[in-house]
């Protein structure tokens, strides 16, 4: 009888397994194309500001991504570039005007269609070699119909031109929501196999 309740046990755990993995193993890839706004403008890709002027100048262009496809498989989380911003210089180079604005747009159409924004602030002086230049994100997190995103490295450093060719990629977090379809099929499963032990155990306690 042991080895009959212990038979069974095993086949419902692997049951419950096999539901769990196949909740588990759905693909899940997101789509997203990003533009960017200065000063509250309006939002494109490239889009570029320039400080100074008489020879120093300071000039920052945004360069975004264009349906750039990731999968959140396995981990349900998966790092990607938003675009990036190239800093150039003339004569000395120039300093951010203080309360300079920025934002970044995530325009979504997989899983589902939709729009969100990431807003902050620059600031600092950039120069050939020398950068204090950063991106300062006040707004870290949108969610964008079961899909989230998550700015990382804040404040972000804007490197000068003389390193990287003056190139700072902006990077995010992104993580599924696991479907509440994948949760009813999950929970249906861990049911089923729950109403499989206690129908042994019933019947190994009645005989």
């Amino acid at each position: 009888m042991k080895n009959i309740l212990r038979a069974s046990l095993m086949t419902a755990l692997v049951a419950g397994l096999m539901v769990f993995a196949a909740a588990g193993a759905k693909a899940n890839p997101v789509t997203f194309s990003t533009t960017a706004s200065f000063n509250g403008g309006a939002f494109s890709s490239p889009n570029a500001i320039v400080f100074g002027g008489m020879g120093n100048q300071l000039s920052l262009t945004f360069t975004g991504v264009t349906n750039s496809a990731v999968n959140t498989d396995p981990a349900g989380f998966t790092f990607a570039s938003l675009g990036q911003i190239q800093t150039a210089v003339t004569g000395i180079g120039f300093v951010i005007t203080p309360g300079t604005t920025f934002a970044i747009r995530i325009t979504q159409t997989v899983p589902s269609g939709g729009s969100g924004d990431f807003s902050g602030t620059l600031s600092g002086a950039i120069t050939q070699n020398n950068s204090t230049g950063q991106i300062t994100f006040t707004v870290t997190h949108i969610d964008i119909n079961g899909v989230q995103y998550d700015v990382q490295n804040n404040p972000l450093a804007l490197v000068p031109p003389a390193t990287n060719n003056g190139i700072t990629s902006i990077q995010a977090r992104i993580t599924t929501v696991p479907e509440p379809t994948s949760m009813l099929l999950l929970g249906t499963g861990l049911a089923g196999v729950a109403g499989a032990v206690r129908r042994k155990l019933r019947a190994r306690n009645q005989s």
